[in-house]
């Protein structure tokens, strides 16, 4: 049998590890932990000493992690994550509580996952549902759940990644914009309208100076009016007539339906990225998710 007690760290040093390594400063990893500056310190000292290396290199006002603490950061979150993961699976069983949690992407959580949640509740009517939607990246959310969407962007190693739907981009605007754009609108006109972007640090992410490179349109031409870190703030002050935003097929369509946006035809980018459903790799999964999974497939057909 391993000896587990002689080859692990200190355990009491990990989680104040895990919180200087995520807030890249120890004072405010005290402050999460409410702990004093003090402790979080010894405790890193002592996580040193055990394993024989620094893990940070200390500044005056912060710390900068050294590349053994991040192969170490990526263990104890994963480690952490599998745990809390259990540990909340057992509470429920023991509470006798029937439950499935959603993490999702506020445009998918509207435009996919919204309609089929009462379906979903009809054939388990004592299932208590849980609808996360945020902002927050999958990969950065401290939440727990048991199936999470957005649009894909990389496969972590703390979650299975399976594709739920392709995706198609295009160029929107509000009725008032659309009606005072000429009666066909050419790839090179793009460049002279008040472009909307939005700025994720995302590789899969389609911004306008990938779509005007896809349409052949030289990238150096346009003017971007404003940026955003929310693309639901972008598509919504596209709707006030701002300008032209770029949507992504489904998250759109409930705007697009609702006649709130319209579709600059013509200009599409096929196959611009990926509906993502990321799964926890977990010991006990929620029984739930595989069927779950089946519905969302299910009713995601493409729409361009």
């Amino acid at each position: 049998m391993t000896d587990f007690s002689r080859r692990l760290p200190p355990l009491a040093t990990l989680v104040p590890f895990e919180a200087a390594f995520r807030r890249r400063n120890f004072t405010r990893a005290a402050e999460e932990l409410h702990l004093s500056q003090g402790s979080v310190s010894r405790r890193i000292r002592e996580l040193e000493a055990d394993l024989g290396v620094s893990l940070f290199e200390r500044h005056r006002y912060d710390v900068t992690p050294t590349a053994d603490a991040e192969l170490l950061a990526a263990a104890v979150r994963l480690s952490f994550h599998e745990l809390s993961s259990t540990a909340d699976a057992i509470r429920r069983r023991a509470a006798g509580t029937n439950s499935f949690t959603i993490f999702s992407d506020v445009s998918l959580s509207s435009a996919l996952i919204a309609p089929i949640l009462g379906s979903y509740q009809r054939l388990f009517p004592d299932l208590k549902i849980r609808l996360l939607a945020s902002f927050e990246p999958i990969e950065s959310t401290r939440e727990d759940f048991d199936i999470g969407l957005q649009y894909g962007r990389g496969r972590p190693s703390t979650f299975a990644v399976e594709t739920i739907a392709e995706e198609a981009v295009f160029p929107v605007c509000s009725p008032s914009f659309a009606a005072r754009l000429p009666a066909s609108v050419a790839a090179a006109d793009l460049a002279g309208l008040s472009l909307l972007d939005v700025d994720y640090d995302d590789p899969s992410w389609v911004d306008w100076q990938r779509f005007l490179a896809f349409v052949g349109v030289d990238v150096t031409d346009h003017e971007r009016a404003m940026e955003f870190t929310s693309y639901q703030v972008c598509l919504d002050v596209a709707e006030r007539g701002e300008g032209v935003a770029l949507g992504w097929e489904r998250s759109v369509k409930p705007r697009l339906d609702a006649g709130t946006l319209v579709r600059i035809p013509g200009l599409t980018m096929p196959n611009a990225g990926v509906i993502a459903a990321y799964l926890p790799n977990r010991t006990v999964s929620n029984p739930h998710t595989t069927g779950f999974l089946e519905l969302l497939r299910r009713s995601v057909s493409p729409s361009v």
